[in-house]
């Protein structure tokens, strides 16, 4: 199972010329962090962030409610401080198996109390059918009797850049 969560936009921003905007997203202990983009007032984030776990795991992180928080941070690149702007909450038993229109979230926490600063996410669950990225794809484990073959993987999926993030992932693991 596939479950996308596509945090594409964002929008009542202040404009900071010398900033970039990052937004990270832990799960399950994991931190997966969008690409660096202009603090503008409607930064275009489209990032994917993507979490590999089979179909029992994800009930469980279902039922002990595991939440995906997802924070938005200002960067400065001449420092490398990073500031918290403020952050949003999603809940993983709201994803649903078919595709929905994505929602758009006020950050709680807002460091800007005049701007009421949002990021537009997606999340939807899909079959996965078929490897994120060609050649990167576990062995199928021998159908069992009695029951047909069964995909049992499950990927939660944030926004866009798949491919740079299994990339990054390999050349740290090396």
């Amino acid at each position: 199972m596939v479950s996308k969560d596509k945090v594409s936009q964002g929008r009542y921003f202040p404009k900071r010329p010398k900033y970039m905007l990052i937004v990270e997203a832990k799960f399950d202990g994991e931190q997966l962090a969008t690409d660096p983009v202009e603090h503008t007032d409607q930064p275009e984030f489209a990032t994917e962030l993507a979490w590999e776990l089979d179909r029992k795991a994800l009930h469980q992180h279902r039922l002990q409610r595991t939440p995906i928080k997802l924070q938005c941070f200002a960067l400065d690149p001449v420092s490398s401080a990073k500031e918290n702007i403020g952050y949003i909450v999603l809940d993983l038993r709201a994803v649903q198996e078919k595709k929905q229109t994505p929602k758009w979230y006020p950050l709680l926490s807002n460091k800007y109390t005049k701007f009421k600063s949002e990021i537009q996410v997606g999340v939807v669950l899909e079959t996965d059918t078929k490897a994120l990225v060609d050649g990167f794809k576990a062995k199928e484990a021998p159908p069992r009797e009695g029951r047909g073959n069964l995909q049992a993987s499950c990927v939660f999926t944030i926004s866009k850049l798949v491919n740079a993030i299994l990339t990054q992932w390999r050349k740290t693991s090396m």
